[in-house]
C-alpha cells in the first residue's frame, strides 16, 4: 500500500532540482539579518543533503527505481525529520511539489517494511487536571462547547496546569462547556508523524467518533498540534469532525472582543511568539482537487483544471498575536522566522527520542533567535513546543510559557 502511494508521488520527486531551498527560509522573506535563515533542524545538526526535504525526494525516487532498498541507514535519516513542513513551504516558493507528502509516504513505507526505529518512553499518569472543578461530562451531559485538551494533560504537569487554567478562564467567562468522559483519547499525532499509518487511522476513527457523539457546536483545542490534526490531517485521511474546531487562541480572542473576558492586570515583559508548526503552516485546510497533471514543451508540467496549492499561509497565525497585544504592559517583538516560515522547535516527529541531539540543537537555535530580538519571554501555543523549548531554556536563560498562562495571569485569576 505505502509503495503504491509513493508511486503516485513520483512526478513530485522528479521535480527536485537540488536548489537546496528546502534547507532555507526563502531569501525575500528575510529582514534585518541572515543569521537565522535555516529551515531544517536535522540539516543544521548533521550538515548532509540526505537529511533535507530534497535529499529525501532523491532517496524516495531511488527506492522506487530499485537503486536502493529500505535499510537501517534510510530509517535513521527519516527518523531525524520532525515533519514540520518547512521544506514543503519553502519549495513551493518556486514550484508546485508536495515534499511533505513524499516524506510521510516514505516514513509509512519504512514502518510497513518492519524498520520501526521509534522509541516511545513510558508515560507516568498524574492526577486528573479537572479534579474538583465540577465540569460537565460529555456525552452524558449536554453543552455547546467541548474543551479538548489532549491526552498529554494526563501525564505532563505543565500541560495539566494550562488545561486547568483554561477551564477556569472559561468558567470565569460563563461559557457553557464540558469535557470528555474519562481520560481523553490521543489525537494520533505521534503515530501520524512517525509513519504508523494503521495506528493513526485507528486513533483518528476513535477520536472522531467520540467527538461527534457529543453533538457540540464548537470544539476548543488547547494544543496547536491537535488543531492541525483536526483541521488539516483528519480530512486528508477521510475523517470529518462535525463541530467547528477552534484553537484556544481563536476562542479567547472572541471572548475578548465580546468583552466577556477582561485583561486588567499588566505584565511588564518584552515578549516574542513562536509559531508552532501544526498550529501554523500545518493546520491549513486541504483543498480537494480532482484533475490531472499534464506536460508540455517536453519539460513544463501543469494541472488541468488549475490546482489549489497549500502554501501554509492559512493556518492560525493572527489570533495568538492579537491576544498577546491586548495584554496590558506587554511589548511584543517578532523573531525573524515567523508564520509559515517559523523554525521548528525540534519537539515533533518522534525526534526527541530518536535523535535527542537534533531536538536539543533546534530548541537552542530557536531560543537564541528569541534572545537576538531582545525578548525576555517566549510564548507558544503548543504543548510539544513548550515542553521541548523548556527543556533547554536554562542554557539560554529565557522562560517559555503557554499563551493560556499569560491570559490567566492578566485576567487576575492567578
Amino acid at each position: 500500500m505505502s509503495l503504491e502511494r509513493l508511486e503516485t508521488l513520483r512526478e513530485d520527486m522528479k521535480k527536485c532540482v537540488r536548489c537546496s531551498l528546502c534547507k532555507l527560509v526563502p531569501m525575500p522573506t528575510i529582514q534585518k539579518t541572515t543569521k537565522f535563515i535555516s529551515a531544517c533542524p536535522p540539516v543544521d545538526e548533521y550538515h548532509f543533503h540526505a537529511y533535507s526535504g530534497g535529499g529525501i525526494q532523491v532517496m524516495a525516487l531511488a527506492l522506487l527505481d530499485g537503486r536502493i532498498e529500505v535499510d537501517n541507514d534510510l530509517a535513521q535519516i527519516l527518523s531525524a525529520c520532525t515533519t514540520c513542513g518547512a521544506c514543503d513551504v519553502s519549495c513551493k516558493f518556486i514550484m508546485t511539489a508536495e515534499r511533505q507528502e513524499v516524506i510521510m509516504a516514505l516514513k509509512e513505507h519504512i514502518v510497513e517494511s518492519g524498520l520501526d526505529l521509534e522509541q516511545r518512553p513510558e508515560k507516568i499518569p498524574i492526577s486528573h487536571w479537572a479534579m474538583g472543578l465540577n465540569l460537565k461530562i460529555l456525552p452524558k451531559e449536554r453543552s455547546k462547547v467541548l474543551l479538548y485538551v489532549g491526552s498529554d494533560a494526563n501525564y505532563n504537569l505543565h500541560h495539566a496546569s494550562s488545561a486547568r487554567k483554561l477551564a477556569l478562564l472559561l468558567q470565569h467567562s460563563q461559557v457553557d462547556f464540558g469535557i470528555l468522559e474519562g481520560n481523553e483519547p490521543d489525537s494520533g499525532i505521534e503515530a501520524y508523524w512517525t509513519g504508523h499509518r494503521e495506528e493513526f487511522i485507528k486513533q483518528a476513527q476513535e477520536v472522531t467518533d467520540q467527538l461527534n457523539k457529543t453533538a457540540v457546536e464548537i470544539i476548543i483545542t488547547l494544543c496547536g498540534e491537535d488543531l492541525g490534526m483536526f483541521r488539516s490531517k483528519y480530512p486528508r485521511y477521510g475523517f470529518l469532525i462535525k463541530a467547528k474546531v477552534l484553537h484556544v487562541s481563536e476562542f479567547l480572542l472572541t471572548l475578548l472582543q465580546k468583552r466577556k473576558l477582561q485583561l486588567t492586570y499588566p505584565i511588564q515583559q518584552q515578549i516574542t511568539y513562536h509559531d508552532p508548526c501544526y498550529l501554523g503552516r500545518q493546520s491549513e485546510p486541504i483543498q480537494k482537487w480532482d484533475g490531472e497533471e499534464l506536460q508540455t514543451h517536453g519539460v513544463m508540467r501543469y494541472f488541468k483544471p488549475p490546482k489549489s496549492i497549500n502554501y501554509g499561509v492559512n493556518g492560525v497565525f493572527d489570533a495568538p498575536r492579537k491576544v498577546l497585544r491586548k495584554i496590558p504592559g506587554i511589548k511584543f517583538v517578532e523573531m525573524y522566522r515567523i508564520r509559515e516560515h517559523s523554525y521548528c522547535c525540534g519537539g515533533g516527529g518522534g525526534v526527541p527520542d530518536a535523535h535527542p541531539n537534533v531536538s536539543r540543537s533546534a530548541a537552542i537555535h530557536r531560543l537564541d533567535e528569541a534572545r537576538d530580538v531582545n525578548a525576555e519571554m517566549l510564548v507558544t501555543c503548543c504543548q510539544h513546543c513548550r515542553h521541548n523549548l523548556s527543556r533547554w531554556q536554562e542554557e539560554v536563560t529565557l522562560p517559555v510559557v503557554d499563551l493560556v498562562d499569560l491570559v490567566y495571569e492578566a485576567v487576575g485569576l492567578e
